[in-house]
């Protein structure tokens, strides 16, 4: 079976078939070699085409170090941790649950706890250490598909860069609907599609620039980002499932310095030598840390109106 043998037929998000071929990229961390590229001409997403299933993410994520990544991204992580309480102060009530998906090694949980959210609970897959919330969240959950999480016992849920790593972002949605009270929250952030990936995606198509697109794609979908969402495509996964009073705000939400950028995702692909990052940092800056260019992160609220028909 080749790669090709292995694409889904349509859209992450909405299924439309009508979607367009972008790129392939090399993928070193699991079974599927190439990456394929695509992006839905109904809804704007970018999606990785490649019929990934969850042992294989399984396979994948355990080829990170997760320690070292935390540690490396725990400043900038912190500053959008404090934007997200700030949010949710205006959204729901201290006293009120909550739960966070995804919470990763539960640092978010621990900064809504220090915030005065006295009723925070926890997800995270199975195998992941969250001792570091063991004495501070209410309820911790460990599975993988969030049907150990109670239907309809929480006031709000979080999921902070979440939803761009799950193969059924429907399904991923429905289930926050599932456990959310009528009229709780949804919030989160994820990667949405940028005026510099449109661009890229022109430049993939020209002969003699069309490496530098594809070095682009390579860091925006791969096997641990499966989705780049668009306003269209998320205001349609979430009203499909349930969802009303839906808010976006687009901005510019960097993990790491661009310096650290242009070293992983350029040089260090390239065989080049990460020292000389700093000398490229100042070209590449407008196209990776401005609204201008690069508003690359969806800031989303919404509050549950309905149990989703496909859930009934």
């Amino acid at each position: 079976m080749t790669n090709k043998d292995r694409l889904i037929r349509g859209c992450r998000v909405c299924g439309s078939p009508n979607t367009v071929y972008l790129c392939d990229t090399y993928n070193e961390h699991s079974k599927t070699a190439a990456i394929s590229h695509f992006r839905c001409n109904e809804c704007g997403s970018v999606f990785v085409g490649n019929d990934i299933d969850s042992e294989e993410l399984s396979v994948a994520y355990s080829t990170l170090d997760s320690n070292k990544y935390y540690r490396e991204i725990e400043l900038e992580n912190r500053k959008k941790m404090s934007t997200a309480i700030g949010h949710l102060k205006d959204l729901i009530s201290p006293n009120d649950s909550l739960i966070d998906i995804g919470t990763g090694n539960g640092l978010f949980v621990e900064l809504l706890h220090n915030a005065g959210f006295e009723n925070v609970s926890a997800h995270e897959i199975q195998g992941s250490d969250l001792s570091r919330i063991k004495n501070i969240a209410r309820y911790i959950y460990q599975d993988f598909d969030y049907c150990s999480i109670p239907s309809d016992s929480f006031n709000g849920v979080t999921l902070l860069d979440v939803a761009e790593h799950v193969i059924n972002p429907k399904y991923l949605i429905g289930m926050c609907a599932r456990i959310l009270r009528k009229g709780g929250v949804i919030y989160f952030h994820t990667p949405v599609v940028t005026h510099t990936d449109r661009l890229m995606h022109f430049v993939q198509k020209v002969p003699v620039l069309s490496k530098a697109g594809i070095i682009w794609q390579r860091g925006r979908t791969s096997v641990f980002h499966l989705e780049n969402y668009t306003s269209k495509s998320l205001i349609l996964l979430l009203e499909d499932t349930g969802f009303c009073d839906i808010r976006i705000e687009v901005k510019n939400e960097l993990s790491w310095p661009v310096a650290r950028y242009v070293r992983t995702f350029l040089l260090e692909k390239q065989g080049l030598p990460g020292f000389i990052a700093p000398v490229f940092a100042p070209f590449f800056y407008p196209f990776l840390a401005t609204d201008t260019f690069n508003a690359n992160k969806a800031i989303v609220s919404a509050r549950k109106a309905k149990e989703p028909a496909w859930l009934l």
